[in-house]
């Protein structure tokens, strides 16, 4: 139904990404159709508006500090018993091998997509999702350090053993050796995780053109002879290309291609490169340093993939052999030899070691604190999150309230930057203080506000309910501070960022004019309006 301007939906941009103070209107609005027997369909001119049983009914009365608030929704994962051994490889390894891939890639498509309009269009949404990882972890490894995350992980491991070797014989041997088995999995895993992390940052997830050309050998695989069957199968193919292309820069793809290759030829092991690094070396030339633009190059000019026409003049006559023989498909292919047949045995050994030692640690740790319940770890199935509005302290002689206005939308304007540039039909609304009827008690705009529940990725889009069950605002992000949150959750410091549905409202109402759109919502009575019920009963 409708979404708001970038300007507005992603206000602050990069710059903003995770941070407190925020003014980001971060939503879209769905309507859902069905058949008219409430029934799911497929799009029809027949279909109606689906009506649920329950919907949330919208408070326009806000939120204050101390309000409880409650978001269910469906977070992705979290990992509150990583174990020092964890920690310290996150810190040493993982995170920094992410964020400097992740930092490559960026640059490239910020390059392109300063070129070029239609790139920054193309590229806004993968630019986004590589930019938001990119900070999480840089903020993760923060967090870690600032909360001593590490050492208190180390106190509860110490205080485990010291229990462990206190207990009978029965004791020490159910659990005497959890924390070997943990420390022995990282010390085995210590030794392919930068080269497994970029098997998974710098190829599976960086050129696209590799995981295209495997994409599109698995569906030729599966082919019909029947000469039906087989032109609906290509037809399957058609759409998921037309949906490829649209979004797709040859040069940035091939700028990345070089640029992924050379990091991972440079920083992972020599015993653990595919045998593609073989092809590149043979192309020295007599040169010194090796070519990864020429392979590249290479690549984008014989490739069937490298274009979006090259691609659809293959499609009708294209065959597996033709398929296994790009140069594409063979590159990524050759990294995935590697990773079967070096990686998957490592990590599948280590990784039973990792779970045999964790779920006797986490046993044990339950058996020798009888009287603290250990909640389970998020994993993607919904949950529900309850806490308070509240403000919070970031640091020394700091001190952040729970919620921004309109005002600071207007102090952080900058023309001249891309991610603070603030539409003219806002401002208008500003300067005549035209806010209506979501206004807060002195007669301000909210945009933002903070409480403590636990969320995580995935939950962006949850909807804030307050004590009554009605909704307050949506969920979408979490503060800089306590990015160490899906280790560690710091009920003082961690922050839920949600965007107050009176700005959400008011920019449907106000700025976009669909008020039509706001008369098929519920609006709740306000909180004084439920009292003068209360008394007049």
């Amino acid at each position: 139904v409708g979404a708001p301007p970038s300007s507005i939906g992603k206000f602050g941009g990069d710059t903003d990404n995770w941070m407190w103070p925020r003014h980001t209107g971060d939503f879209a609005l769905f309507r859902v159709y069905c058949a008219s027997d409430g029934s799911p369909s497929e799009y029809n001119k027949e279909n109606i508006p689906y009506t649920p049983k329950h919907h949330l009914p919208i408070q326009l009365d806000g939120v204050d500090n101390g309000d409880y608030t409650m978001i269910f929704g469906y977070p992705g994962s979290t990992d509150r018993y990583l174990t020092s051994f964890g920690v310290e490889q996150a810190l040493d390894l993982t995170n920094p091998t992410i964020v400097q891939i992740r930092e490559e890639k960026l640059s490239i498509m910020k390059s392109g997509m300063d070129a070029s309009k239609e790139t920054k269009i193309q590229y806004a949404s993968k630019y986004a999702s590589t930019s938001n990882y990119w900070k999480y972890f840089i903020g993760q490894s923060r967090g870690l350090k600032r909360m001593k995350v590490y050492e208190k992980k180390l106190d509860i491991e110490n205080s485990f053993t010291n229990w462990v070797n206190s207990g009978n014989e029965d004791r020490k041997m159910k659990y005497g050796n959890a924390l070997k088995l943990i420390d022995e999995a990282y010390i085995q895993n210590e030794e392919i995780e930068i080269g497994y992390t970029y098997f998974i940052e710098a190829i599976w997830r960086g050129p696209e053109i590799l995981s295209f050309s495997r994409r599109v050998q698995r569906n030729l695989d599966k082919l019909s002879d029947d000469s039906e069957q087989r032109e609906i199968q290509l037809e399957e193919i058609r759409q998921i290309a037309i949906s490829f292309y649209k979004d797709y820069n040859r040069e940035i793809d091939r700028e990345l291609l070089s640029s992924m290759l050379e990091m991972y030829y440079y920083n992972v092991p020599k015993e653990q490169h595919p045998d593609v690094f073989k092809k590149i070396e043979n192309q020295l030339f007599g040169f010194k340093s090796l070519d990864f633009d020429y392979y590249a190059e290479n690549i984008f000019k014989n490739s069937i993939y490298a274009s979006e026409d090259k691609f659809f003049n293959s499609l009708e006559n294209l065959n597996n052999i033709q398929v296994e023989k790009d140069l594409a498909y063979t590159t990524i292919s050759s990294f995935l030899n590697k990773y079967f047949s070096y990686y998957r045995p490592i990590t599948t050994e280590l990784e039973s070691k990792l779970e045999e030692g964790n779920r006797l640690f986490i046993s044990g740790l339950r058996e020798m604190n009888p009287d603290i319940k250990y909640y389970p770890n998020a994993n993607s199935s919904m949950r529900v999150t309850y806490g308070h509005v509240g403000d919070y302290e970031p640091g020394d002689a700091m001190h952040y309230d729970f919620y921004t206005t309109i005002d600071g939308i207007i102090e952080k304007e900058d023309p001249t930057n891309d991610e603070f540039i603030i539409p003219e039909k806002l401002k208008e609304l500003y300067e005549i203080g035209d806010y209506g009827q979501y206004a807060d008690k002195d007669g301000n705009l909210r945009i933002n506000f903070i409480s403590n529940n636990d969320i995580t990725g995935g939950n962006s889009g949850s909807p804030v309910i307050n004590a009554w069950g009605e909704i307050v605002g949506t969920a979408f992000d979490g503060n800089w501070e306590a990015m160490s949150g899906d280790i560690a959750f710091e009920n003082e410091i961690q922050r839920t960022i949600s965007v107050d549905i009176r700005y959400t409202m008011f920019i449907i109402d106000k700025f976009a004019g669909a008020t039509h759109l706001i008369d098929e919502m519920t609006i709740a009575p306000t909180h004084l309006e439920k009292i003068m019920e209360t008394d007049i009963k």
